[in-house]
């Protein structure tokens, strides 16, 4: 914990002490420029669309396996057992990663600033570069993942709200305010019952042909979905930037 704390907190105070504490016009414009960095450093689900591009044509055609294998280079998939099951599991981690990488440095940049967005986007980095020296991750690592887990799952049960509101449905609103086991993945769980809720989705079919017009049709939903929650989003930041 502490070699976490050395490693994370330095970027954390210093984005602290430049966007929020230090007063002068060359304070607020190197700020201004650092979070613009960063920010561009963290938004890459432009990148996430564009890989279900090749999933999504594999679907289609019906080819499960080759969609597996698609869909397996951007998203942590598990053993797939049916193409119904690739699909869920397609549809959790498009939004896990989709919090990840748009919804999360939001968040933490509109909470606490520079700071915020600093904490999150360091946490991060350990997770995307990997020790070639060791097969498993260092202990403060470990810690720094799991701490990665607290940082997305806030900013998923914001977005599970604001779904709820989209939607005017109070089933998504009580996933996210629900309790969960300490032992779930808190932003993986809450997204896909949120989302689940707000567009309504039953029962996949078991015919083939349905099942992949059914699917092509949820993740066109889901992104959709997501389009609408950024834009509810920018319309508040907007608001309460205005406001202060």
């Amino acid at each position: 914990a502490a070699a976490y704390g050395l490693y994370v907190l330095p970027p954390t105070l210093l984005g602290w002490l430049v966007g929020t504490h230090l007063d002068g016009w060359l304070f607020a414009l190197t700020g201004a420029a650092l979070a613009v960095i960063l920010l561009v450093a963290c938004l890459d689900f432009r990148a996430l669309e564009a890989a279900l591009v090749p999933f999504l044509k594999r679907w289609r055609s019906k080819e499960w396996q080759s969609a597996y294998e698609h869909g397996n280079q951007s998203f942590d998939y598990g053993r797939m057992v049916s193409p119904s099951e690739l699909l869920n599991q397609t549809m959790t981690q498009y939004w896990v990663r989709i919090n990840q990488t748009l919804f999360a440095p939001l968040f933490w940049y509109g909470i606490f600033g520079l700071g915020g967005l600093a904490l999150y986007l360091f946490t991060v980095l350990l997770t995307r570069v990997p020790d070639p020296q060791a097969d498993t991750p260092a202990a403060w690592k470990k810690i720094g993942i799991e701490f990665l887990h607290a940082l997305d799952g806030v900013p998923a049960r914001a977005v599970a709200m604001t779904i709820a509101a989209l939607c005017f449905n109070g089933k998504a609103f009580a996933v996210a305010v629900r309790r969960f086991r300490a032992t779930d993945r808190e932003a993986e769980i809450v997204l896909k019952l949120a989302v689940k809720m707000g567009l309504d989705f039953k029962d996949l079919p078991a015919d083939e042909d349905e099942l992949a017009s059914e699917g092509i049709r949820r993740i066109h939903s889901a992104q959709d979905l997501r389009s609408n929650v950024l834009i509810f989003w920018i319309v508040v930041i907007s608001i309460i930037t205005i406001i202060s």
